[in-house]
């Protein structure tokens, strides 16, 4: 009896892992036969440049203001849609340098003693370089303004940045900058003096770095996103001799 039994219900369980396997079979096969291909939704790229055959950001205009001091001019195009009136506004100040350039007279050709360069018979002039970094989405463009005069050759003046990100087409202000990086002014102060600490010299008992004069004139308005993905900021270093432009990753 209890042999029997066993064989019945060894039966039975074979039975249901049959009818299990048939009816499994026949719903797949079904699905398999009548389901229809969704077709896989694709991400919209949408492209901000105004044209797509350039860079984010190229130049034009393009020309030597003096050989020998090694000063050149060009107008800086930012192609990305909604910044046209930031190009025009840039083209138009670049412009006033070109334009306000002071040659030097016949008079002053009298006293060469106080001549220490001359190129070009220029005197006095401003002009602007420009240097764009590439990070990921990010594109930034660093603008510095540089004084020449025949007695000083060049020195530094300024600095400011514009740091775009491409996928949305728009310009980070300084606060969304310090926020992507969870910095504010007085870590940029801090670790910018510790770099300046670093690179002190001693001449004659004097500090020629003025730290102290440095930071009160830092500005934010010349951070940016540089090739390395550091957000790095220019400027204008004060000394006991020359003043000169420094650039230091704050993160």
């Amino acid at each position: 009896m209890e042999e029997n039994l066993k064989s019945k219900l060894g039966f039975f369980f074979f039975f249901l892992i049959v009818f299990g396997l048939l009816i499994g079979g026949y719903f797949y096969m079904d699905y398999s036969l009548n389901k229809k291909d969704i077709p896989e939704e694709k991400e919209e790229i949408i492209s901000y440049k105004i044209d797509d055959n350039k860079e984010y950001i190229y130049y034009i205009n393009e020309s030597t203001l003096s050989e020998g001091a090694e000063i050149y001019y060009k107008d800086v195009v930012i192609n990305i849609k909604n910044q046209e009136v930031l190009t025009e506004s840039l083209e138009k100040e670049n412009k006033i340098y070109k334009n306000n350039i002071t040659y030097l007279t016949e008079e002053d050709l009298k006293n060469p003693e106080i001549i220490t360069y001359n190129n070009d018979n220029i005197k006095y002039l401003t002009f602007r370089d420009y240097k764009n970094y590439e990070f990921g989405k990010y594109i930034s463009l660093l603008i510095s303004d540089y004084n020449y005069s025949c007695y000083d050759g060049v020195t530094f003046n300024n600095s400011y940045a514009y740091v775009f990100d491409t996928k949305d087409g728009i310009l980070l202000s300084e606060n969304e900058l310090l926020n992507m990086y969870n910095l504010n002014i007085d870590i940029i102060k801090e670790k910018v003096k510790k770099f300046l600490e670093e690179k002190q010299t001693i001449i004659d008992e004097v500090e020629v770095i003025k730290i102290d004069e440095t930071l009160e004139n830092l500005k934010l308005n010349s951070i940016y996103i540089n090739e390395y993905g550091k957000l790095a900021i220019s400027y204008l270093v004060k000394t006991s001799e020359t003043d000169y432009n420094e650039i230091t990753e704050v993160n």
